[in-house]
């Protein structure tokens, strides 16, 4: 029998093992990741393209500016012109981002990995610091590990990770199990220890270590359970509240967050899209305000230590189809902000037809590139994490840093 400790030990001391590549611990930056699943369309909000003959603007709309970003405003989502009044000074958008195909999955892998095949790992993932207990949180949403998935906690669509760390889990078999009494969980807690002392002591150096370490994050996890709860209602709201316990009491290096809803809008689309835009941004409004007034481990709030990137796999068509819906569109937009992000910025561009347009690592528009590619996104988002992008083969798009 083990221990809940044991438990956790053995899986994080597998995420250290299986790691190639260790970072060290230290000040890096934090990322929560808002993946809006099933395609946004960003001329509802992000992109103002009115007055083009090809590209069909949503009604009761009307371009605006706040803080050098031009965006889509409506009285319809003033959680929109909050959001970008009140924090776009720290906000960056990429418009013209190419996933060169129009399926889902296809897509989302793109667009989370920076290629369409492979076994790459998503942007959260790559970027995890497994020196945290938990290195890449996913509250929900899509993951594509790779060959990191031992850096992956996921949450669980019924609170699994919870019961794990509180020991509810056993409540969970098909067979009635009740708990050890207290006198003979003494005794097993004291076997486990004595046996996870003589593996650590038979193993080489660097294995050694890494049990080592993975007990401590084991204990810090136990301490925690009944202080922290990784299990949220589903809405956006919910999972970024538990994203801002675990970044405050440095748990987690990425969080990824999903709303449970469909943007996939193939009918009645710019009315759809609007209130989800609406739902997101209000949501993203009172979380920039939270990162603000939140402190993190440090002490400084985690406005100072955490980027956000909020994205979709793909966008809406330019035109309206017979349904008054608007169909898969291979280039879209992204937005970040946070520390390392210049903000105040916009970034790559859409022509007369909605194509993207390219940008150098300088950010000056290439007309010659049919769009931005993921990849540069991923180096740019491993250069903020003080990682060496190298390995990708593309430049960070520089423009972005600040």
């Amino acid at each position: 029998m083990f221990t809940r400790r044991a438990l956790l030990g053995g899986a994080l001391a597998s995420a250290l093992v299986a790691s190639a590549r260790v970072p060290s611990p230290g000040p890096r930056r934090r990322f929560v990741f808002v993946i809006n699943r099933g395609g946004w369309d960003p001329l509802t909000a992000l992109a103002p393209m009115f007055g083009r003959a090809q590209i069909v603007m949503p009604g009761a709309t009307e371009a605006a500016s706040a803080h050098g970003l031009e965006y889509v405003a409506s009285t319809l989502r003033p959680s929109v012109t909050r959001f970008f009044e009140g924090h776009g000074q720290r906000v960056a958008l990429l418009h013209g981002l190419s996933v060169r195909s129009v399926a889902h999955e296809v897509c989302e892998r793109t667009m989370m990995t920076g290629a369409a095949t492979g076994d790459a790992a998503d942007h959260a993932t790559r970027l995890a610091d497994i020196a945290r207990p938990l290195p890449h949180l996913l509250l929900a949403g899509p993951s594509f590990p790779g060959a990191h998935v031992a850096r992956v906690a996921r949450a669980g669509e019924t609170g699994q990770l919870q019961q794990l760390v509180d020991g509810s889990l056993r409540l969970r078999s098909d067979r009635a199990t009740s708990g050890l009494s207290t006198p003979a969980s003494r005794v097993v807690n004291d076997f486990v220890r004595r046996r996870a002392r003589a593996a650590r002591d038979a193993r080489p150096g660097p294995v050694r270590a890494a049990l080592v370490e993975a007990l401590g994050r084991a204990e810090q996890l136990e301490d925690l359970r009944w202080d922290v709860d990784y299990t949220s209602d589903g809405t956006l709201t919910g999972q970024l509240e538990v994203s801002l316990e675990v970044l405050a009491r440095g748990l987690a290096h990425c969080v990824t967050v999903s709303p449970l809803v469909s943007w996939d809008t193939h009918t009645d689309s710019d009315n759809q899209q609007s209130q989800l835009f609406e739902s997101l941004f209000a949501g993203l409004d009172s979380f920039a305000t939270r990162l603000n007034t939140t402190l993190g481990p440090s002490g400084a709030p985690l406005s100072e230590e955490v980027v956000v990137v909020v994205l979709s796999e793909m966008a809406r068509t330019p035109q309206l189809n017979a349904d008054l819906g608007r169909d898969h569109w291979p280039w879209t937009s992204a937005l970040l902000w946070g520390p390392g992000v210049a903000g105040g910025r916009v970034l790559g561009a859409y022509d007369e037809g909605y194509r993207g347009v390219g940008v150098d690592a300088a950010g000056k528009l290439d007309p010659s590139r049919v769009g931005t590619s993921p990849l540069e996104l991923a180096a740019t988002l491993m250069t903020l994490a003080d990682l060496d992008p190298g390995e990708l083969g593309v430049a960070p798009i520089s423009a972005l840093l600040s």
